[in-house]
């Protein structure tokens, strides 16, 4: 099995008397259970689904969370006994994994089974759930030992590598929609009204569906599983302050973290379970991204053997305001089953789309810039103008030849009128110059009889000034 170092924090927080948080951190299986229910009913369904995980995968110990807060003295796992709230151990024995990914959904399955039927059971029960966060070395018949991760709820997984902290797990949770939608951000997620909504927990319904995948085993990386009430109240930078500050240490970065969760707050319970990989894969470059291939997106239909529903809102009383309100959940609409080609072919249609949307634009202002006709400005002024009107397009005016349609004949005014469409700016131009005004003036002299009729026709940009008479 691969060589492993751990450890494990939790605290009530600043507001919480009791403690509802349970977890589990033995050789090669890490879970963290936030339970919710009001009463302590929470606590009945989070300690359920840890001790089962623990049971089911070959684990001879648990580790359960008690009321305490934390206890500095750290447990290791080669104590058969549970512990409270700490538990620590390294270099785990070099044993094959017999686990299986489906074993760990299953498990979790269970559990929900397990929490639902138990609070049948027992009125004051009613309304129990709680989130889970798990990790686990597993075995995969193509790429051997793996580590196996299963999450519903809004307890995290987070990963360290190369000093980058990546949030592994997604969300369950209202305010996680309105981050994905770009409603809100990250940091203000943690301020929201609503952050308390989780859309996914154990003991909803009857069936729930479990994000699971599986990661390599790198050497170096640093595994951090934690309830909200570390996500809520501390930020990514300071959680990957307190992993940096004890890089060798998980028992001291896991205290560290509940301690800036506290001065952040500290308005829930707190858990933490970090896991360091001592030997493992060789860690890929720097420069590439973590390689994780969830099951989460929701696009995606659930794997074989996958406990699937997604449960509409309920509400997580673990906030202050809440303690003894029960969970409220309204009846849950099965979710589409699509396949996970969907978002790739859709991916690929919005592309041919947009290349279609900008070609059209391009072709449609190339069509509306095309060509010069002769027309009238808004001053009446004969001039030539490029273009055409085309939907939200007009024609542009390049040069004003300088008559007016006052100056101009009605055969002309016609002529102008007709906007006759040429290929070139010369040629409309040309065309222009042709269109001249007529004036006739009368001068009578006093010497002859006659009276002389003159024609002046003004100077054009082409046409030279003639002059007729008798």
């Amino acid at each position: 099995m691969a060589e492993l170092k751990w450890a494990a924090a939790t605290d009530p927080g600043l507001s919480r008397d009791q403690n509802e948080d349970h977890y589990l951190a033995i050789d090669g299986v890490f879970a963290v259970a936030d339970g919710m229910g009001g009463h302590l009913a929470g606590e009945v369904a989070s300690e359920i689904t840890v001790n089962l995980i623990a049971e089911r995968l070959g684990a001879t110990d648990l580790a359960s969370v008690e009321d305490d807060p934390i206890d500095d003295q750290a447990e290791s796992t080669d104590d058969p006994s549970p512990s409270t709230d700490d538990d620590t151990s390294s270099d785990t024995p070099d044993e094959p994994a017999a686990n299986t990914l489906d074993t760990l959904t299953t498990v979790i399955g269970d559990a929900n089974t397990t929490i639902i039927a138990s609070a049948n059971n027992d009125p004051k029960r009613a309304g129990m759930g709680t989130t889970v966060t798990a990790l686990a070395v597993v075995h995969d018949p193509i790429d051997g030992e793996v580590f196996g991760v299963a999450n519903v709820g809004d307890s995290r997984i987070y990963v360290m590598r190369h000093n980058r902290l990546r949030q592994v797990t997604i969300d369950h949770s209202f305010v996680q929609e309105l981050v994905a939608e770009g409603a809100i951000t990250r940091d203000e997620a943690r301020f929201h009204p609503r952050r308390n909504i989780v859309t996914r927990a154990l003991g909803v319904e009857s069936y729930v569906r479990i994000d699971s995948w599986t990661m390599p085993i790198i050497r170096g990386d640093r595994f951090v599983l934690c309830s909200d009430g570390l996500s809520d109240y501390a930020t990514d930078d300071e959680i990957t302050e307190c992993l940096l500050a004890h890089p060798d240490d998980p028992d001291a970065a896991a205290h560290a973290c509940v301690d800036a969760a506290n001065r952040g707050g500290g308005g829930d319970n707190i858990t933490v379970v970090i896991v360091d990989v001592l030997d493992g894969d060789t860690p890929p470059d720097p420069t590439e991204e973590i390689d994780i291939v969830p099951l989460w997106d929701d696009d995606d239909a659930p794997p074989s053997g996958e406990h699937q529903i997604v449960a509409d809102p309920i509400v997580d009383d673990d906030l202050p305001t809440d303690d003894d309100a029960p969970t409220e959940v309204p009846p849950p609409a099965p979710p589409p089953r699509r396949s996970r080609t969907i978002r790739p072919l859709r991916f690929l249609a919005i592309i041919v789309l947009t290349g279609l949307i900008l070609a059209g634009g391009a072709l449609l202002t190339a069509r509306a810039r095309t060509g010069y006709y002769v027309g009238f400005d808004q001053d009446d002024t004969v001039t030539v103008f490029q273009g055409r009107n085309l939907l939200w397009f007009s024609p542009t005016a390049e040069a004003p030849v300088g008559v007016t349609r006052s100056q101009l004949d009605q055969a002309s005014i016609a002529l102008v009128e007709e906007q006759r469409r040429f290929d070139s700016f010369n040629t409309a131009t040309e065309f222009a110059a042709t269109i001249v005004p007529t004036t006739t003036t009368t001068t009578t002299t006093t010497t002859t009889t006659t009276t002389t009729t003159v024609t002046t026709v003004p100077t054009t940009a082409t046409t030279p000034p003639t002059t007729a008479g008798n």
